[in-house]
């Protein structure tokens, strides 16, 4: 890890002060300081993260970095830590109100180093073309709204987590991925309503069946879902207004959640619909779907969509576009 920041902890008795990394927008702790932060045995410690990995909950890759340490002895050494997705899923095996502190701590933490940080990167958003006033806002709002910071369980802290690193995008971190997608894929595989309309009764069977949905969910109002789904089909002459999978999918879901095409269970429909159309064109991204869009991430999307003003819906469709990595058209040999 590089470019550090540090936050001091406190538990709120005052008997534990721990110095928290923040990087990559979010989190991080060493063995040595969660052990301190739970209050167990370092073997306890070290069992949970083993079943964290084999268990197949996180990808040991995704979560753990290394950093240069300087131990009581004056050596360097490599030590691991450990992000805030690792920290929580302790946190709930070993049932601690430590963690609990520290999870609303962290909530609270990351979203003042996210809007610190977007205010500080005002420049290079402007280079990319995108209005900084719009990001920031829809950044602010979104982060107190209600269903996003509320600090109540796991699920929340994972979204404003994967919230957090879509944002990312927006200052830089990776450079060439905000540009216009400009790839042509002439070979989509359509959706059409009849599909849509027969997947999203199955769906809402299901949620019904687990007491999710209501007789509502899903049901059809006007002309709007067949509106978003020929919309972007829609060309001129041999040109297609949307013409790869990536543009067609972002616009998709911002149709189905923006214009509210159906009674009740827009955002859910919008999201489900928007992974269908991209496991329907699989061939034509460069990763499978699981690996561009996981749940937690599509949530914090489908929020924003939601939360976005109409004047914001450029900003919303190329956010959403740059986790969809698409294959890289064929160069011609002559």
């Amino acid at each position: 890890m590089s470019d550090l920041q540090v936050q001091i902890f406190t538990s709120q008795d005052g008997s534990a002060q721990l110095e928290v990394a923040l990087e990559r927008d979010t989190a991080w702790l060493s063995l040595d300081q969660m052990t301190a932060l739970f209050e167990r045995d370092k073997s306890v410690i070290s069992r949970h993260l083993r079943n964290v990995f084999n268990e197949g909950e996180l990808q040991r890759e995704a979560v753990v970095a290394k950093n240069a340490t300087t131990a009581a002895d004056g050596k360097t050494y490599q030590i691991d830590y450990y992000n805030l997705d690792v920290i929580i899923s302790v946190g709930y095996r070993v049932k601690s109100q430590r963690g609990v502190q520290f999870r609303q701590w962290a909530t609270r933490v990351l979203k003042d180093h996210l809007v610190q940080g977007y205010t500080l990167n005002q420049r290079r958003l402007a280079e990319r073309g995108i209005e900084f006033e719009q990001a920031l806002d829809l950044l602010s709002r979104t982060l107190t709204s209600q269903g996003l910071v509320s600090a109540e369980g796991d699920a929340v802290a994972r979204v404003i987590s994967d919230y957090a690193r879509s944002w990312s995008l927006l200052q830089g971190y990776d450079e060439q991925q905000l540009a216009e997608t400009g790839i042509k894929q002439p070979d989509m595989r359509v959706l059409l309503l009849d599909e849509a309309l027969a997947a999203i009764a199955k769906l809402k069977q299901t949620l019904i069946a687990k007491g999710e949905a209501t007789e509502l969910f899903g049901q059809v109002r006007g002309e709007g879902l067949a509106s978003a789904l020929a919309t972007i089909e829609q060309g001129f002459g041999d040109e297609l207004f949307y013409p790869n999978v990536a543009t067609r999918a972002a616009h998709l879901l911002y149709f189905v959640i923006k214009n509210h095409p159906l009674a009740d269970g827009n955002k859910r429909c919008g999201s489900f619909l928007f992974l269908w159309y991209l496991r329907r064109n699989q061939a034509l991204l460069a990763k499978p779907v699981e690996q561009l869009i996981n749940d937690n991430t599509l949530v914090a999307l489908a929020l924003l969509v939601a939360e976005s003003l109409p004047d914001q819906k450029t900003l919303m469709i190329r956010l959403i576009e740059h986790f969809i990595l698409l294959q890289e058209p064929a160069v011609d040999k002559d």
